[in-house]
């Protein structure tokens, strides 16, 4: 059904509607970098345990793997939907036999499919989030904030470097954080790198001169202009 709705809204994409959708389509660019960089770095990890604890988190390696999955999957049919004031009643993961390499699979193929549902989506679909309903720039942010930072968390407890590319996790500070994109630009904050500025803004580490983050951090998935 998704796919089906995908190429439907693809077949025609001719004069000024082109244009609206640019941002959109640099909106997916930063999606599909960022499924790029989380499977390059997790790739040499599917040889160890993935049942130690992701990082900072008390859940495991495979755990937070499998949530990343559904998040990117659970975004597709909200925004395929148009669903605005409820979720979809939906919920996956990987076989109880899958290996890392299978987990790792399914994470891939979930962003991309979320990369096609944004792709193929009108300026004007919203699909539901308790933070705000999303378009579809602000669905490809949740997916790159929630494949950036679990795949962090993963790394880290693996034992793997992981270095997002900066563009991306600049554009998600800035599109899905403006309180915080605003509050290091004030505080002339240019020695810190974009990586690092989102896991500050995600609660994960401290940053000088601006203010700690704590758990409860929350995005902003609604358009940033007026509708």
């Amino acid at each position: 059904m998704i796919l089906a709705v995908v190429r439907q809204r693809a077949k025609v994409r001719d004069g000024p509607s082109a244009s609206i959708r640019g941002v959109t389509v640099e909106a997916a660019d930063h999606l599909d970098r960022a499924i790029g960089s989380a499977v390059a770095a997790l790739q040499p990890g599917t040889i160890e345990d993935w049942q130690r604890t992701a990082g900072p988190l008390e859940w495991t390696c495979r755990f937070t793997a499998d949530h990343t999955a559904h998040c990117m999957q659970l975004y597709a049919l909200q925004l395929a939907s148009m669903a605005r004031t409820h979720y979809v009643s939906f919920f996956s993961r990987a076989l109880e036999d899958a290996t890392p390499s299978d987990v790792l699979e399914l994470l891939e193929v979930s962003g991309h499919l979320l990369s096609a549902v944004v792709r193929g989506a009108e300026p004007t679909d919203r699909g539901f989030h308790p933070f705000g309903a999303a378009d579809a720039e602000g669905t490809a942010g949740m997916g790159c904030i929630e494949l950036l930072v679990h795949t962090g968390d993963i790394a880290t407890g693996l034992g793997l470097p992981f270095q997002p590319p900066a563009e991306t996790c600049a554009w998600v500070i800035a599109r899905m954080f403006p309180d915080r994109h605003a509050e290091l630009e004030a505080a002339d904050v240019k020695t810190v790198d974009p990586w690092s500025a989102l896991r500050w803004a995600t609660g994960r580490t401290l940053l000088p001169g601006v203010t700690p983050v704590g758990p409860a951090w929350r995005w902003h998935s609604s358009p940033l202009t007026c509708e």
